[in-house]
């Protein structure tokens, strides 16, 4: 194929590509339809349910200030979807596919414009769309903050490099920065990209929006990450700053993207620069983008690879740069195609849902047992679990899956590991149930 009947079909080109992409992310990961409501979405769904609509903008309008949500636009999502999908997990599921593979075109936008070759950012696309050690995207909708930051970061960058001269592209490119943050602190490495953007392509600073995007990034840190009740001091997120962790890393982040999990460091190195061997900008951009994605991950307590979902990106750009070695566009489709076909054939399918089907089976198992014994409940009438099907660690999901599959946030809810209601009497139990052999079981 010449490259004028490239440019003459190419609208056709990328349909045929597109439905292909659409079809391999189906075979390689089945059980992203498959999954179902995990403890995650629980206490995600029940937070934005418990908040009103005038919060949640405030939350997300005021992205300095510390929130209870802690990150706002996910919890929108899950207030947003709850009305017309309830617990029905597929419809969750089928809206999280549609941004997953989306967020893999944006990216291959970002390549094409970048590259300045079709070919290219179709590769990225394809690249991009699946990854075997993503589990969590794929498994877990709680996960849907991670994906929203891979949006507004490669949405914002693609916004910024379309319409770098026009006046307002600055400010609109802070407010995606401003979502981005709302979703996921991974979020703050927007700002580095642009600029890395300007200094390869354009040589030079782009000083208003410099501007605007550290005041931004300072007032989250300052505020919502750092501030009474911040990020930092949830979980696992207390950051420790060193070149040591910041390594080790860069290894094990690294050596999961290129499916080599005990790659030593200096290997982790040694490939990760080899982009810049290529001495094109679009290399020595992809080659830059995962050490600098890392960053806001780099220095708090490791994570899955769909952790750092945002800097996987260099993999699918690296490896499509690679295409420019070719002179002509028709040969670069053609390796396009072949990339396309090795990659998928090297990238294992994620058929199993091992070590995630237990929890998916018991909140379903739970739902549908406690619909089917009591259809209703009336208001504010309490209801007990002598045996439930959630341990310990999870003191609070029989409470939050009963409240949100009523709709109702005034049933009392007396769970079997719930400390907060070891005292509450029998006598005033709408309804007793026992868990038993994988069923639910109404007693009273």
């Amino acid at each position: 194929m010449s490259g004028s009947l490239v440019n003459k079909y190419r609208y056709a080109v990328f349909t045929a590509w597109a439905l292909i992409v659409i079809g391999y992310v189906y075979v390689k990961a089945p059980v992203i339809w498959q999954a179902d409501w995990t403890h995650d979405d629980l206490m995600n769904c029940y937070r934005a349910m418990q908040s009103s609509w005038k919060q949640l903008w405030l939350d997300i309008f005021c992205f300095w200030r510390p929130t209870p949500l802690f990150r706002p636009v996910g919890e929108l999502f899950y207030k947003v979807m709850f009305d017309p999908f309830g617990m029905s997990a597929f419809g969750w599921r089928a809206v999280v596919g549609v941004f997953l593979i989306g967020n893999a075109f944006v990216l291959g936008h970002v390549a094409t414009r970048l590259s300045c070759s079709m070919a290219v950012g179709l590769a990225a696309t394809a690249i991009a769309s699946f990854h075997t050690l993503w589990a969590h995207l794929y498994l877990n909708t709680g996960t849907i903050f991670e994906i929203f930051a891979c949006t507004f970061v490669w949405g914002g960058l693609a916004l910024y490099i379309e319409f770098h001269d026009k006046p307002w592209v600055p400010y609109l490119t802070s407010i995606l920065l401003i979502l981005g943050l709302d979703s996921k602190e991974s979020a703050i490495v927007l700002p580095v990209f642009v600029v890395l953007y300007e200094w390869i392509w354009n040589r030079r600073t782009p000083w208003v929006f410099c501007g605007l995007a550290t005041i931004i990034s300072l007032a989250f840190i300052v505020g919502r990450v750092y501030g009474p009740g911040g990020l930092s001091s949830i979980g696992n997120y207390q950051p420790e700053y060193s070149l040591g962790n910041y390594a080790k890393s860069f290894q094990q982040y690294f050596g999961a993207l290129i499916l080599w999990q005990t790659a030593p460091l200096w290997a982790a190195l040694g490939i990760a620069s080899l982009p810049f061997f290529l001495r094109t900008r679009f290399a020595i951009f992809a080659g830059l983008v995962f050490p600098v994605g890392i960053l806001p991950l780099a220095f708090v307590p490791p994570r899955g690879l769909d952790g750092v979902y945002v800097a996987c990106a260099a993999l699918a750009l690296a490896l499509s740069a690679l295409l420019l070695l070719f002179s002509r566009e028709s040969w670069r489709f053609a390796g396009a195609a072949a990339m396309f076909v090795a990659v998928a054939f090297w990238m294992p399918g994620l058929t199993s849902m091992d070590g995630w089907d237990k929890e998916f089976h018991e909140i379903r198992g739970f739902h549908e047992g406690l619909k089917l014994l009591a259809p209703t409940i009336p208001a504010k009438a309490q209801i007990r679990f002598v045996k439930e099907p959630f341990g310990p660690e999870t003191p609070w999901a029989s409470v939050f899956a009963t409240r949100l599959l009523y709709r109702d946030m005034s049933i009392e809810v007396v769970g079997e590991h719930n400390p907060d209601t070891k005292g509450f009497a029998p006598e005033k139990d709408f309804a007793a149930f026992e868990w038993r052999e994988g069923k639910l079981y109404r007693l009273k």
